[in-house]
């Protein structure tokens, strides 16, 4: 029997003990069924059961068995003052309690019991079983004391409230139940604490004023969106007071300066106020709070869970994507935001503008995707395939792109490009494989253009080499790499569109001639279209301002386009622009130079002779006339008009020197030297005059003479 309790290891010798007790009790009771219905237990019975008995409640069992059995009163009380020995809880002296009241009718040593048992109590519930004890045996008096004492157990709001109830119940004293209720109102810390208190007031009282008071006392601790969003639910579960409960949504409305709380806020405001209305005027006010693109997310999809309001979410998403930067919010928005609120063009938008962050082929084939699938822009889908393409940078990033291309495009040029570039890699898996390794070391343009270039050579793979082309378009900075990709454009791709864009990109650029002239050349080489040239010389017609600015359009029109009627003109208004020695010598020197018109150019040399005032005036005009024509003739007739202008000795001086430099003519210089004797102020530079003719023709009696006059 002991294997059957025990099991089939070996028992300790505890574990025989155990079950030896085990097997006597199963014995008792066995020995009890067997009694007969209304027979009595003999004292040797009851005397072997005491020596069994291990628990006061066994010995209090057993003490009532007596007194029924043997009315042995004094037996039962030694029983159950037996029983105190084993008493280690507050429910052990409840017993002890009970018994003396019941089966010894002492209501003292009852009252001792109890009074005894509350210093056992671990607890408020046990003061509470204690005391509800000492209610039920009639004695008010200790029940109270009781009830007094558990207030020292409480520690948390609920222990108090809990109290309170019970003493309503039990004792039906409302000023003991209030008192401790009052405790619990001071050991109040969270919203739920004041709930719970306000509950119990109703409960236990039935005092709504109080509860309201005790509302408005929790008013000032809440601090979040949900803390006065739970304490109004609590006033509408508990008072069902509407005013009251938006009262305490105005006020955390107007303390509440965090929009993420306001959400939360407005949130409560459906579930709880169900007024919908007043709640989307938190959530507007919610979004002026918030700073981020998540919380204004966030926003969003409450407007939506909670209001369905998608004009409202759509404004919140528009927000939230000025406060947003990167790939992956963007996206995520774009999601969130046709998900919500249907809207295609916008979500559209803010795909579109992720893929214009990243210059990852991988990612933008996913914009293209979720362009097609989700919003149905085949069109946008489209244009973000083709900026993958540009953006190609392994073998498996062009099999992605391509399979995208092959899925969602209709264009069937556009397929066969795709097909043939399939191919060609195929066939020429080792070259591609340099080809794209090339391509990601390549650091400037023309190290692109010349794999391009090499690539049509080896592959004829246009499509490729265009790629390259844009790329290397790129990481063109100074007006020279331009036009040199625009050649070699030309030459490889022959597209006149791009080549052309290109173009006219750089002639907003153009700032000089050169410019403008290697432009044209540009054009005129890979376009042969003069027509443009003239368009872009007719304009730059409009912006001369001097003469400079004709001559050296003249020079580009005749150089550029052969047309010496369009050049002449150019130079006849440089002529016009003419002001001052200087303007016309340049302009006399440009007809000379350009349309070899000598003609012309004379008669502008005579118009800056006739500007000519004194000697330094046609110092610089002969100066310039020598070195732009060396035309002796010229020469001579600007120093014949001076000579006729000239009246003073130095001024006479000074070109008797320059013929003889010049001309190496003695017989014209003497005859200016001859002036320069009778002019006026000859006295005054005599002996400069003496100096002058003895250095220059070499007259000593000449030159003696003067200095003796």
């Amino acid at each position: 029997m002991i294997h059957q309790i025990l099991g089939p290891s070996s028992p300790t010798k505890l574990e025989k003990d155990l079950a030896f007790k085990v097997l006597q009790k199963n014995k008792e009771f066995s020995s009890k069924e067997q009694k007969k219905e209304g027979e009595m237990a003999t004292k040797e019975e009851l005397e072997e059961k005491a020596e069994d008995c291990e628990t006061t409640e066994e010995f209090v069992d057993l003490a009532k068995e007596v007194l029924s059995d043997l009315s042995d009163k004094k037996w039962a009380a030694n029983l159950i003052e037996e029983g105190v020995e084993w008493a280690e809880t507050t429910d052990d002296f409840i017993v002890l309690a009970k018994g003396s009241f019941e089966v010894l009718e002492d209501k003292e040593k009852s009252k001792e019991y109890l009074l005894q048992g509350r210093d056992y109590c671990m607890n408020a519930q046990e003061f509470v079983n204690l005391g509800k004890t000492a209610s039920d045996m009639g004695d008010a008096e200790a029940a109270k004391e009781i009830f007094s004492a558990a207030q020292g157990k409480c520690v948390k709001v609920k222990d108090f409230l809990d109290l309170s109830k019970s003493i309503n119940e039990v004792l039906s004293d409302p000023d003991l139940a209030k008192e401790t209720a009052n405790k619990a109102l001071d050991k109040c810390s969270t919203v739920a604490d004041y709930n719970e208190y306000a509950r119990s007031v109703l409960d236990v009282f039935d005092d709504k004023n109080l509860a309201k008071e005790v509302y408005d006392k929790a008013v000032e601790t809440c601090k979040t969106g949900d803390d006065f969003g739970v304490l109004a639910k609590g006033v509408l579960d508990n008072l069902s007071d509407r005013d009251l409960a938006k009262s305490i949504y105005m006020k955390a409305e107007n303390l509440i300066d965090s929009g993420t709380d306001l959400i939360k806020l407005a949130e409560s405001a459906v579930a709880d106020l169900e007024d919908e209305e007043y709640a989307r005027a938190i959530y507007k006010k919610s979004e002026g709070k918030l700073e981020s693109g998540d919380d204004l997310m966030k926003l969003a999809e409450s407007l939506m869970g909670k209001l369905n309001d998608k004009d409202l979410a759509l404004t919140v998403y528009k927000t939230a994507e000025t406060k947003f930067s990167g790939y992956e919010n963007y996206i995520k928005l774009a999601k969130a935001a046709f998900k919500d609120t249907g809207d295609a063009a916008f979500a559209g938008s803010v795909y579109k503008k992720a893929a214009g962050t990243i210059q990852d082929s991988s990612k933008i084939v996913a914009v293209a995707a979720a362009l097609a699938d989700e919003i149905d822009d085949k069109q946008g889908a489209f244009d973000e395939l083709k900026r993958a393409e540009q953006f190609v940078n392994s073998v498996d990033d062009f099999k992605k792109t391509a399979d995208a291309i092959l899925k969602y495009a209709d264009d069937e040029q556009w397929i066969n490009a795709i097909n043939d570039q399939l191919e060609k890699r195929e066939a020429h898996k080792d070259l591609y494989k340099d080809f794209v390794g090339r391509e990601q070391e390549c650091e400037t343009s023309k190290s692109l253009s010349v794999l391009a270039h090499e690539v049509i050579e080896k592959t004829s793979d246009t499509h490729y080499a265009r790629k390259l082309y844009k790329n290397a378009e790129t990481m063109c900075t100074y007006f020279p790499e331009y036009l040199h990709l625009a050649g070699a454009i030309n030459s490889d791709l022959n597209d006149a569109d791009w080549i052309r864009t290109i173009y006219e990109k750089q002639l907003e650029k153009c700032d000089d001639s050169h410019k403008y002239n290697d432009l044209a050349d540009g054009i005129i080489t890979t376009l042969q279209d003069k027509e443009w040239v003239k368009n872009i010389y007719s304009g730059l017609e409009e912006q001369c301002a001097k003469e400079t600015d004709f001559i050296k359009l003249a020079r580009m029109v005749l150089a550029k386009l052969g047309d010496q009627d369009w050049a002449k003109k150019l130079l006849g208004k440089a002529e016009e622009k003419g002001q001052d020695i200087f303007g016309y010598t340049i302009v006399g020197w440009a007809v000379l130079d350009i349309l070899a018109d000598k003609e012309w150019a004379d008669s502008i040399y005579n118009k800056a002779e006739a500007n000519c005032n004194n000697r330094d005036d046609y110092e610089k005009l002969i100066s310039e006339v020598q070195k732009q024509t060396g035309d002796d003739d010229l020469l001579r007739q600007i120093h014949n008009s001076a000579e006729n202008k000239f009246g003073e000795t130095r001024d006479f001086i000074y070109l008797a020197e320059s013929i003889l430099r010049r001309f190496s003519d003695n017989p014209w210089a003497r005859q200016v030297y001859a002036k320069a004797e009778k002019a006026s102020d000859a006295n005054t530079y005599m002996f400069e005059l003496a100096t002058s003719i003895a250095n220059k023709l070499d007259d000593g009696k000449w030159a003696a003479r003067l200095r003796n006059m």
